[in-house]
């Protein structure tokens, strides 16, 4: 996600933006893990999270509530799940702090909020550039026997992230698993994220491929044993990371490497 700091031995290329540097390696992947914001969402993080910030505000204050109060509260709820050490889910750390900082009941407000995803969220989609490379590269996958899941940052209910999966062209059904925040107890890039999706799939780390743009939270998964493929698109690289490691190229590229795997069997 990237805004808020993704049996049989097969030998394939794997490309990178530099073709001379295709090299072939024996893998057993049988599932692909993608990111959306950036990756199959193209979008721009930073407008995206300011609007959103102004949005969240604004509806706060047309609910009666004290704008600077709920931003405290949602500052402070959105550090907290990115720091949550899994006694709880991330909803429930958010509620918590967000009610502890802003001094506004979590529950009664969650009641008062329940139509922003519905309504007010989708102006965000301003700032998406949806590829018809998403939903293609999703539906191959498929076909060629792949399990799919959307290893999104679990930082927003389901209806924020079946919106977001919606202005990417795609469906939530169209995955074996989408992360959200009312289910996991970690986020990106703590690993333990990564260990709750795997046993909801019930695969190991060097059974899967990790796809996303963020190198910090989605590359993190090649420290543990996890095949990767950076999206350059919307790159974010904040520590200024070396990419060498990384197979990458654009979505049009990963779309293309996808073409030139073999069936999954499995």
């Amino acid at each position: 996600m990237g805004m808020f700091w993704a049996y049989v031995p097969l030998s394939f290329p794997f490309v990178d933006a530099f073709p001379e540097r295709a090299y072939h390696r024996p893998m057993a992947i049988h599932t692909l893990l993608f990111d959306l914001d950036g990756t199959l969402l193209p979008i721009d993080q930073d407008q995206f999270m300011h609007a959103y910030f102004g949005l969240f505000v604004r509806k706060a204050g047309e609910l009666g509530l004290d704008e600077k109060a709920a931003l405290s509260g949602l500052q402070a709820g959105l550090k907290a799940m990115l720091t949550n050490n899994g006694e709880m889910t991330n909803k429930d750390r958010f509620d918590s702090v967000f009610s502890q900082v802003s001094g506004i009941d979590s529950t009664r407000f969650n009641e008062q909020f329940s139509s922003f995803y519905q309504h007010e969220f989708h102006q965000l989609a301003a700032f998406a550039k949806p590829s018809s490379l998403a939903n293609r590269i999703v539906e191959t996958a498929k076909e060629k026997g792949y399990r799919v899941a959307l290893a999104t940052s679990p930082l927003f209910p389901a209806q924020g992230t079946e919106a977001r999966i919606g202005w990417a062209g795609l469906r939530a059904d169209q995955f074996s698993l989408v992360t959200t925040y009312e289910t996991y107890r970690h986020a990106k890039p703590h690993w333990h994220y990564y260990v709750q999706v795997l046993d909801e799939l019930g695969v190991d780390a060097s059974e899967c491929l990790m796809i996303g743009n963020d190198v910090r939270e989605d590359m993190v998964v090649a420290e543990h044993g996890m095949e990767t493929f950076l999206i350059t698109d919307c790159l974010i690289n904040r520590d200024d990371r070396s990419l060498d490691p990384y197979r990458k190229g654009s979505l049009q590229a990963f779309s293309d490497f996808l073409e030139e795997l073999p069936p999954c069997t499995l």
